[in-house]
Parts: C-alpha cells; structure tokens; sequence
C-alpha cells in the first residue's frame, strides 16, 4: 500500500488520483519548422461573421486566456514537451499563433497553468511533477524568470487577488493558500475552502474530481470557476461548473445554471467538455475558453474550444441560449483569417515553437540550414530517444519527409504517443536492427517516408534514394489502427502526433517535411 504523503513523487500517481483525495493530501510531503501553420487555418469552413471551433486545433489542454489591452494570451499544458508553457497570442480569441514559451529547459510534466496579471507583472502558475512553480515577467511574451517553487504539492493552481492586496492561490481538490505579497511564496499550506457540485446520481462520469478552479471578480462577487467529472472518461464525464461568494475564501454559492459546460450525449461532436476560464473581449462581450476531445478522434487530444458567455440580472453567468458549440458562432469582431504560408518546411535559421521535443530540451543538437533539418541523435533506441514533435490538428493526414543518416545512426518517422506507445517507419543501415513493437525497418542510407492517417487507420509507405528500387514506393501491408492511442486506454493524457527521431551516433538530415491534411 502506498503512503498518500508521497503520491506526488510516484511513477504511478495519476490526476484522477490527486483530485480523488481532495488535492491536499501532497502537501506533507512537499515543503519552426512545419510551414508555420497558424491552428485557425486548420479550422472547418462557416459562414462570414461566425468562426467554428476548436479555435485552436490539436492537443492544448487547460488552456485560459487573459485580455491586455486589445490583445488576448493564452498558455495551456505542455505535458512532457519542451519548450515549455508555450504562449499563444491572438486579437480576436479565435486566430491565435504560438508567440513565446515560458520555460526555455525541460523541467518535468507541466499540467494547466494559470496566467495572470497583478500590479503591473505577469504571472504564470503551474504543476510540474506535482509541485507548484511560478514564473514572472514584464509582458505576456517574457522575458520569464526562472522557476521558482512554492514549496507545497498540487494540480491546477489559480492565483487570485482582493482590491486590500490579499493574494491566493487556489488548487484542485477545493484547497486554498494564502500568498505572499510578492506572490512568489505562501505563508501556509492550503486549507480545504470549497466541497464539491453534487453531480446527479444517474449521470455517467468518470469520479468526482473537483479541480480547474479559475478565480475571476465581476459586480461584487467573487467567481470560482471549476470541472468536476473527471478530465476523460465516458463522454459526459467533464463539467464546467460556477460558484460565487463576497469574500475570496468563501463560502461558496453553487449557480443555478450548472453544468454551465456539459457533454449531454456521445452524439454529440465535443466530448468531455470541461476546464472553462472566462476572458472578457475589449468589446464588453465575454467568453470562455475550455478544452475538449473531438468524438471519433480522441487521439488528437483535448483541443481549445470557445464559447460565448452572458450574465444575468443577479450577476450569474451562462453560455448563450442561441450557440452550441458544435455549429458555427457568431462574434462581432473577427481578425482576417492567417493566409497560407509559402516557406520551405524548414526554411530560417531556428525551429519555430510548435516543434517540441519529448522529456528534453537541447537545442544543440538542431542545425538548420538551406531548407534542412540536421537531428543529432540522441539515445541508444528508439524508445530512449528524444523526438522531436508536432501536435497533429486533423483527423485524417499525410506527413512525409526525406531522411539521410551517417553511420551509426537510426532516423525515422513516426506517430508518437510516449515512448512505449509509438508506430511507424525507422530508417538504418544496420542489417541486424530489430523492429520492436509496431515499427517497420527501412533498410538504406537514404529514403523518402510516408505515413497515411485515415481516421484511425494509419498507412506506411517509403522509396529509398538509392540502388535499384529508388524512386519505387513500397507500401508496408500492415495498415494499424490507431484507436487506442489516446488517455481512455493507456492513459498518460497526451495525443497521438507526428514526430522525427534520430538516435545512435552521428546525425540525421531531414528535408521537404510535408503535413498535409485530408
């Protein structure tokens, strides 16, 4: 039997396990290169004057947006992906592009971060291996300081303030600790401030789970929003709920319109819908981003999704009676949609943000030039290896890419889960390579790969660069289904997405990256 004091340092501890136990019980123990897609393009046609969701394709879950000026930021977890706590930046919430990153090194897991301002500095709250960090700076876009640990154990960490200057931080499982001035300590461990919603009996969830609270002040009130549910599950597991109170540590007032968020049936597009933040538009309009998985592709991870939000006479607030969020919505204020870029796919002189390493961060080992990309390798295997990554945005895809490798060297292209739930082609010139799991060996120094993802179906094709067959396409005759990629079968909460890997000794140098989806 395992201590609970120790859970937030156990290979096997789990978020629902930490919500499950009321998100306190850690504390004892813790004193650029893809054509520079912007996600909006990757979005389905609708009619002028509407936008369509997600407004930001691919896995970026617990992602919340905050409004400076006329501008909107937004961070979301980045899991075990560097660079860390990419920040997103839009003018209209619904076309946003990957501006900066918070973290310039791998630290560890970084789950549902919480960006904010107070007094001038902009603040990022965030988990990392079930610790909380914070980070600070001048502007949304950095420069960021190094993290600095706040000396208690937690997930989904909320800061929030009162007009005296008291600041709080809020955590998943209903607890509450207060802040020093600086907001860079606490004076004590979390106190236990706020019991779950009562979900009804004859309602399918995953558990309980309290977590994702988002602290925001409107007309007097202070407003908690919150998920109950479970973040995966059956798809009307996940819940945005809202409770309110006059003072910031409570008591709390459960809203009459809750679920304000909430997945009805597994009919419909957007399942496990939950972990809402609210943002105001410089309009006076209000919003809420929150993330959900798409039904029929749960694979591509939980996807930012926007919806419109009102309040009513007694200063509650609900989504619009006229929106759902699997039709088009309309928004008075829209930026021109991004155009197509025409760049080569590793065209300048550095990677661009949304390529992301796994459980590393060396940029050493990147050399970009005239239109390549030369990997250093990195690891014995290709399980040991860290890849370097791309969230998937669409269901259905081709990617493609040239490879030459030194001696030494195994290169390849694969979708990527973690590093033991991987499929694709691996390029080498070592005839005794053996193929482990669901990888196919390419035999040569140079060659074309190709995978093929329709729905959940994923095709491999290659032609080698040399000999007699160059130029033939070969296609594996092992199709693989892809299904069971995803949280609800192997856990983790990640997505299945394209990757390139090189390890061994010496290098790998890729050329013509094509995504392409269907």
């Amino acid at each position: 039997m395992r201590s609970k004091t120790f859970l937030a340092k156990d290979p096997f501890w789990t978020r629902r396990q930490f919500v499950q136990m009321g998100g306190l019980a850690v504390t004892a123990g813790v004193a650029t290169s893809w054509p520079a897609l912007s996600f909006a393009s990757s979005l389905p046609s609708h009619p002028a004057g509407t936008y369509s969701n997600p407004v930001i394709a691919g896995d970026h879950p617990d992602a919340g947006a905050i409004r400076v000026g006329n501008d909107y930021y937004l961070v979301h977890t980045t899991d075990h992906f560097s660079p860390g706590l990419l920040i997103w930046h839009s003018r209209d919430l619904v076309h946003w592009k990957a501006a900066g990153a918070a973290l310039d090194a791998y630290y560890g897991a970084v789950w549902a971060p919480f960006l904010c301002e107070y007094k001038g500095l902009f603040y990022i709250y965030y988990p990392c291996d079930g610790k909380i960090f914070v980070v600070q700076a001048p502007h949304p876009l950095g420069p960021w300081s190094k993290p600095v640990s706040l000396g208690i154990g937690g997930i989904d960490p909320t800061h929030g303030a009162t007009p005296e200057g008291r600041r709080v931080l809020y955590l998943a499982g209903g607890g509450m600790a207060e802040l020093s001035d600086d907001g860079l300590s606490v004076k004590a461990p979390p106190r236990k401030v706020l019991s779950a919603w009562t979900i009804p009996e004859n309602w399918q969830v995953e558990c309980e789970c309290l977590e994702a609270p988002k602290l925001l002040f409107h007309s007097g009130y202070y407003h908690l929003t919150v998920a109950e549910g479970g973040t995966s599950g059956p798809p009307t597991s996940h819940m945005v709920l809202s409770a309110r109170s006059r003072n910031i540590d409570g008591p709390w007032e459960w809203s009459p319109h809750n679920p304000i968020v909430h997945t009805g049936s597994s009919a419909e597009t957007w399942w496990s819908q939950g972990h809402g933040r609210l943002v105001d538009d410089a309009d006076g309009s209000w919003w809420m981003t929150y993330h959900s998985y798409r039904n029929g592709a749960q694979n591509l991870g939980r996807q930012v999704l926007l919806l419109p939000m009102e309040w009513t006479e007694d200063d509650w607030y609900k989504v619009r009676d006229d929106v759902s969020a699997g039709n088009p919505i309309p928004k008075a204020h829209l930026e021109p949609g991004p155009s197509a870029d025409t760049a080569g796919a590793f065209s300048g002189t550095a990677l661009d943000l949304q390529w992301q390493f796994w459980k590393g961060y060396d940029l050493n080992r990147v050399r970009l030039a005239d239109g390549s990309l030369t990997l250093a390798a990195h690891g014995d295997s290709i399980q040991t290896t860290s890849p370097l990554t791309r969230a998937a945005t669409h269901p259905s895809y081709t990617v493609e890419v040239d490879i030459e490798i030194t001696p030494g060297c195994e290169a390849g292209l694969i979708l990527f889960y973690d590093s033991t739930h991987l499929c694709g082609l691996r390029l080498t010139s070592d005839p005794n390579t053996r193929s482990p799991g669901k990888t196919f060996l390419v035999n040569g120094g140079r060659a074309t790969l190709r995978i093929v993802k329709t729905d959940q179906v994923a095709d491999f094709y290659y032609h080698l660069q040399d000999g007699p067959n160059a130029g033939k396409w070969t296609h594996i005759r092992d199709s693989l289904d892809v299904t069971t990629y995803q949280q609800n079968a192997i856990g983790g909460f990640l997505d299945l997405r394209p990757a390139l890997y090189a390890c061994g000794t010496g290098s790998a140098t890729f050329r013509n990256w094509k995504y392409q989806p269907k």
